[in-house]
């Protein structure tokens, strides 16, 4: 019954949220009702942004859940991994060559993801690192990736134009092409990802006690891996690295009571897509009518939970 109510509650905030960013802006409050007579100019604009949120949100919050699960690990983030940042340093380099479009972009950013993933995991097993030596990696790569991404950017502008802000976390720029693509993306993740849901939930009891019902415990990790790197590679398509989502909406979700992996993953993804909505609905209205990046508005958020959760672990509580 409490885990209904946090569902319920979850998607009737999103709801709200969505609601609210389509109606708030620079140009002036529109109400909702003006998108059924027809779309154009601002109310466009704001239904793609409003969409692309909504999955850049959502396919964090469901790949944070998911990798949480598999390495049996509360801190992991696709974004302390380096899996945000070496997705993104890709989609600089393909566009740099030239290789645009949603294909091309979708393309570099699943492989810089992937090559990210796999060096931070080959990098922390040859030095035994695991747990919290593993995130330690992935930030050392993150700062590597980003500051990678950073000097392309500032080296080329002129075929980079406009990504310096988007290697920060942005909707301010929507391309149909790549929201289509990324929302394909993020559905087929996602129904593999719930698929995979109950043997996620046998890990729980150890990779011993999973390997006795029959789950092969790799196997089962490698799959959530990709599904999940094809999720964070639909969010940087999209917005660039955005940090934090992908920890806190799972982290939020046990916090209200959810104990189950299936209810945290059900209530990750509207809670990690109203995370993305309130934190652009402040970008563009904190300082209008400039707008902010979105990361350093979700860190403020997902930094307290990453202390919290740190420090739980630290006592040896099991958060999982």
């Amino acid at each position: 019954m409490r885990t209904s109510i946090l569902i319920a509650s979850s998607i009737t905030v999103f709801s709200l949220l969505t609601l609210a960013s389509l109606a708030l802006g620079p140009a002036g409050v529109k109400s909702p009702l003006d998108y059924i007579d027809g779309l154009a100019g601002v109310e466009l604009y704001r239904l793609l942004r409003t969409s692309a949120s909504i999955v850049v949100g959502a396919s964090l919050a469901v790949s944070g859940a998911s990798l949480q699960q598999a390495l049996r690990n509360p801190l992991v983030d696709p974004y302390l991994l380096g899996i945000s940042t070496g997705a993104s340093l890709a989609v600089a380099l393909s566009l740099l060559l030239g290789l645009a479009g949603p294909l091309g972009i979708g393309s570099a950013a699943l492989a810089g993801g992937l090559a990210a993933f796999l060096l931070v995991l080959a990098t922390a097993r040859l030095a035994g690192m695991t747990g919290s030596g593993l995130i330690i990696v992935g930030v050392a790569y993150s700062y590597l990736f980003g500051s990678l991404t950073t000097l392309l950017v500032l080296s080329f502008p002129d075929k980079l134009t406009g990504a310096l802000y988007w290697i920060f976390g942005s909707v301010s720029y929507v391309d149909r092409g790549i929201l289509a693509t990324a929302a394909g993306g993020l559905a087929l993740a996602t129904l593999y990802l719930a698929a995979s849901s109950k043997a996620l939930e046998a890990l729980s009891l150890g990779e011993e006690a999973a390997r006795g019902l029959g789950i092969g415990v790799e196997r089962l990790r490698a799959g959530v891996a990709t599904a999940s790197l094809v999720a964070v590679a639909a969010s940087v398509a999209l917005a660039g690295p955005v940090g934090f989502i992908g920890l806190t909406a799972p982290w939020i979700a046990r916090l209200l009571g959810a104990a189950r992996f299936q209810h945290i993953l059900v209530a990750s993804a509207p809670m990690g897509a109203g995370l993305a909505l309130a934190s652009d609905i402040l970008a563009r209205t904190l300082a209008s009518p400039a707008e902010l990046p979105l990361t350093p508005i979700a860190s403020l958020i997902g930094v307290p939970i990453l202390v919290y959760a740190a420090v739980e672990r630290w006592r040896g509580v099991e958060a999982l």
